[in-house]
């Protein structure tokens, strides 16, 4: 009887040490957002392009200067480039709104300048403005982490992917994301509604989008592969299938 029980004793403690060395499974983690952040710089080609520093665009563009262009809002970001025979401008502004609890900045509106600067004077080539939507919309700001000024197809002009998005009420996910695509002087857009059910999704694609040299098009849709990738949109499942047959409108089907 004792020798049963001793066996019984040694076979529940080989039991619990073979346990012990089995490795734990790792609770999957939820996958972090990377939220964008104002003051991210833009991709830029540093040959080819300079950022100005806070106090150079003080200097540039004078209270006048920005009466003048036409900038509504604080620049927070400008930088500058030579095409041909005269030098340009792409400046940045926000309408600040404030700051979130998550320490997030909110504005209610943007805007982005383009300019030419030839004989000491400003010209205005292109602008934008958009504000948020104030029943459901939270901010609006410039995705500086997927905009590019370079000369993407090598052709001696610079290029610019400029991209900004919102957050809703529930961040990223119900928010929308517009891309500007500049290049020779013609602009093409694509607009995203983000949504949290697949079919909420929807984009719309300027058809001249599948005219820009291939370069360009290849460009913007490694941006939205990382943008889905960062989890900052969700496009329709066979969007890159669609795209590859020149859909002009992406959506679940």
């Amino acid at each position: 009887m004792n020798k049963l029980i001793l066996s019984t004793l040694i076979l529940a403690l080989f039991s619990c040490g073979k346990q012990s060395k089995e490795p734990k499974k790792e609770e999957q983690q939820p996958i972090a957002i990377i939220d964008l952040k104002r003051n991210d710089p833009i991709t830029i080609n540093p040959e080819l392009i300079h950022k100005l520093s806070k106090k150079e665009i003080t200097k540039t563009f004078t209270k006048r200067i920005k009466k003048k262009v036409g900038a509504e809002f604080e620049i927070y970001q400008a930088y500058s480039y030579n095409d041909q025979s005269e030098q340009y401008y792409l400046l940045l502004l926000e309408d600040f709104k404030g700051i979130s609890e998550e320490n997030d900045t909110l504005n209610n509106r943007i805007q982005a300048l383009r300019l030419s600067y030839k004989d000491k004077q400003f010209k205005k080539k292109s602008s934008i403005k958009d504000d948020i939507d104030q029943d459901w919309e939270t901010s609006i700001d410039f995705w500086n982490n997927y905009t590019e000024l370079s000369d993407i197809d090598n052709d001696g002009l610079t290029d610019l992917i400029l991209v900004y998005g919102t957050k809703g009420q529930d961040g990223y996910v119900d928010g929308r994301v517009k891309i500007m695509i500049y290049h020779n002087k013609k602009r093409v857009t694509i607009r995203h509604q983000n949504s949290g059910s697949s079919d909420g999704r929807l984009t719309k694609i300027n058809s001249k989008f599948y005219t820009l040299p291939v370069e360009i098009q290849k460009a913007v849709k490694e941006k939205i592969q990382k943008m889905i990738k960062n989890k900052h949109a969700a496009f329709a499942g066979d969007w890159e299938k669609e795209m590859s047959k020149e859909a002009t409108r992406l959506e679940e089907k």
